[in-house]
């Protein structure tokens, strides 16, 4: 069902770019009803893009926000913010101060801070969950938000232990015991303090690598567990991209679901394919939902 239905999605968003003018993907001012939140999965990182002179601007990328935002227009006229982040944790989603992987402060490879050098698809100052409250407090439009976050938290930690997966083993539970206590923090701010009651989705994550599947299963029961106390729903990610790659021994590049660097090797960002399961994964999530 996912695979077929991303099919669709990918025909109805190429319909969709004929026919909408760009501005008609994204709200201006209030007028927009879906809130995407998140980090470079949602925002749509490609990472060949960042090599080229001058720098790209954040139009060059899209994210499975942007696909959903498109397969929902041709529904309800749906338009969509979306204030997602590269290299956003789930601390420095709600303090910018705190430690992430290359939104506020300099990326994994000593890049400059995006939000900053490359800029967001929507720009705001403060932290994205200030932003989000803010937006969901005085839009009442606002009908679907979704929210991705987390992974950074674990690549923070790989990073840390040069990917000895020993190291990652030992370190793992307390990032998940932190990514719940922020995830519970950013869910009751939405729900609680901007009195947001509509539908809000977490959109679970796909393991880039084989050898990763645990982690991404660790930070995904989070998700289940936490998520399950705030009326969530869940676009299951992980799922979506395991039964795309079964039949190339569960490999995620192969299956040509992650951007390819070379012939044979792949950035852990979603290609466009991956990128439009990931939407698929977002409109099953969505079935009974109200439009």
């Amino acid at each position: 069902m996912l695979i077929h239905l991303a099919l669709t999605i990918s025909s109805a968003t190429l319909l969709a770019a004929v026919s909408l003018a760009p501005s008609l993907l994204a709200g201006n001012d209030k007028n927009y009803n879906y809130l995407a939140l998140g980090d470079s999965v949602a925002y749509g990182l490609d990472v060949r893009l960042l090599t080229n002179t001058p720098p790209p601007a954040p139009s060059a990328f899209t994210g499975y926000p942007e696909v959903v935002s498109a397969f929902e227009h041709l529904l309800t006229s749906s338009k969509e913010v979306n204030a997602s982040c590269p290299g956003e944790t789930s601390g420095s989603f709600i303090d910018t101060t705190m430690r992430d992987y290359g939104c506020h402060s300099p990326g994994p490879q000593g890049q400059p801070p995006f939000k900053s050098s490359i800029g967001l698809h929507t720009n705001y100052d403060g932290s994205q969950l200030n932003f989000a409250i803010s937006q969901l407090s005085t839009n009442t439009h606002i009908n679907m938000v979704t929210l991705g976050i987390g992974s950074n938290d674990a690549l923070l930690l790989i990073k840390d232990c040069n990917s000895d997966m020993a190291c990652v083993q030992a370190g793992l539970p307390g990032i998940l015991q932190t990514f719940g206590q922020n995830l519970a923090q950013i869910l009751t701010a939405i729900r609680t303090q901007a009195h947001y009651t509509g539908t809000l989705v977490l959109v679970k994550y796909y393991s880039p690598e084989i050898d990763l599947n645990p982690v991404a299963q660790a930070i995904n029961g989070v998700m289940d567990t936490v998520g399950s106390q705030f009326k969530v729903r869940f676009a299951d990610g992980y799922t979506a991209f395991q039964l795309a790659s079964a039949f190339f021994g569960g490999d995620p590049c192969k299956a040509g679901l992650l951007i390819h660097l070379t012939p044979t090797t792949c950035d852990i960002h979603p290609s466009p394919a991956g990128r439009d399961l990931l939407a698929a994964a977002v409109e099953v999530s969505l079935i009974g939902a109200p439009r």
